[in-house]
C-alpha cells in the first residue's frame, strides 16, 4: 500500500470526523423531528439539549419535510463509514506480521462490520428504509463492528499502537456508543467510532509528512583529493587545503600529498 493511499485516506478520516461532529447532531435533531423519532425527542436525557438546538437549528431544519431532511443528513454517514474502512486498511498495512490473537481477530471482525456498516447505511438513507435490511444487514453490522472494535481495541492497546487514544476509544466504543444513544438518537453512535480512525488518519497524515520532509534532504560527503594532483585539478584546492591544515581543520595525517620537492639548480661549469 502506497504512502499516497495511506495519506488520502488518514486526511478524509480527519475531515470526515470533523464534519461528523456537525452533522451528526444535525441528523439526531432531524430524526426527533419525524414520526418515528418522536419518542426520541421526548426522551427526558435528551430533551435538556435537544429543545435549545432545535430552536437555534430551525433554519437548516424547516426546508423540507422532517423526512426528507434526515434521509438528506444521514447521507452523510456512507461517506463517513467508507472514510474509516480506508483509514483502517491504511493503519493495518504498517502493522507489523506478527500480531496477538486480539489484534488478528479484532481486523477481520471490525472491517467486516464496518462493510456491513456501509451497506446498511446505504440501503438507508439512499435508497429506502426497509425492514429486511435492518434484520438482515443492520443488526449484524452492529453486533459484528461492537465486538470487532473491543478486540482490536485492546489488540492495538496491548501492541504499543500509537495514538493512544485510537486503541483506548475502541476499546471503549460499546458504553462510549450506548451513553450517547441515550442521551440523544442511533446517529451520535457513531461519534467514538469517527473519534477514534479519525485520530488515526491525523498520525497517517503527520508520519506520511515527516518521511517526505527527512527525505528530502541529504548530507553530501566529499572525499578530499588524495594526491597533490588532484588538489591542484581544482581552481585554489591546493592553497585552500594548506591553509586547512596549517589552522587545524583538516590534520596533517589525514590528507597526504606527494607534493613535488623542489631541487636546488647546480651550476655545471668547468672544474
Amino acid at each position: 500500500m502506497t504512502y499516497t493511499y495511506r495519506r488520502r485516506a488518514g486526511l478524509a478520516a480527519v475531515v470526515l470526523a470533523l464534519a461528523s461532529i456537525i452533522l451528526a447532531p444535525l441528523n439526531a435533531l432531524a430524526r426527533m423531528r419525524t414520526d418515528d423519532g418522536l419518542s426520541d425527542y421526548k426522551n427526558p436525557l435528551a430533551a435538556w439539549w435537544a429543545h435549545p438546538a432545535m430552536d437555534l437549528a430551525r433554519p437548516i431544519l424547516d426546508w423540507a419535510s422532517p423526512d426528507t431532511v434526515y434521509e438528506t443528513y444521514g447521507k452523510f454517514y456512507v461517506f463517513a463509514v467508507v472514510a474509516v474502512i480506508a483509514c483502517a486498511l491504511g493503519v493495518r498495512s504498517q502493522r507489523p506480521e506478527r500480531r496477538g490473537w486480539a489484534e488478528r481477530w479484532g481486523w477481520r471482525i471490525a472491517l467486516v462490520g464496518y462493510a456491513l456498516t456501509a451497506v446498511s447505511l446505504f440501503f438507508t438513507y439512499w435508497v429506502a428504509n426497509l425492514d429486511v435490511v435492518f434484520l438482515a444487514v443492520t443488526i449484524p453490522s452492529l453486533l459484528l463492528s461492537s465486538v470487532g472494535n473491543v478486540l482490536l481495541g485492546v489488540g492495538l492497546i496491548r501492541g504499543g499502537f500509537r495514538p493512544r487514544l485510537t486503541g483506548w476509544v475502541l476499546a471503549l466504543e460499546l458504553p462510549l456508543s450506548i451513553g450517547l444513544v441515550a442521551i440523544s438518537t442511533q446517529a451520535l453512535g457513531m461519534w467514538p467510532t469517527m473519534l477514534a480512525w479519525g485520530t488515526a488518519g491525523c498520525s497517517l497524515w503527520r508520519h506520511h509528512t515527516s518521511e517526505m520532509t527527512g527525505d528530502s534532504t541529504a548530507t553530501i560527503a566529499v572525499a578530499a583529493p588524495t594526491t597533490w594532483a588532484a588538489a591542484r585539478a581544482v581552481p585554489g584546492g591546493a592553497d585552500a587545503v594548506d591553509d586547512q591544515q596549517r589552522y587545524g581543520e583538516i590534520p596533517d595525517h589525514h590528507t597526504r600529498y606527494d607534493r613535488p620537492t623542489k631541487r636546488p639548480l647546480v651550476r655545471r661549469g668547468r672544474m
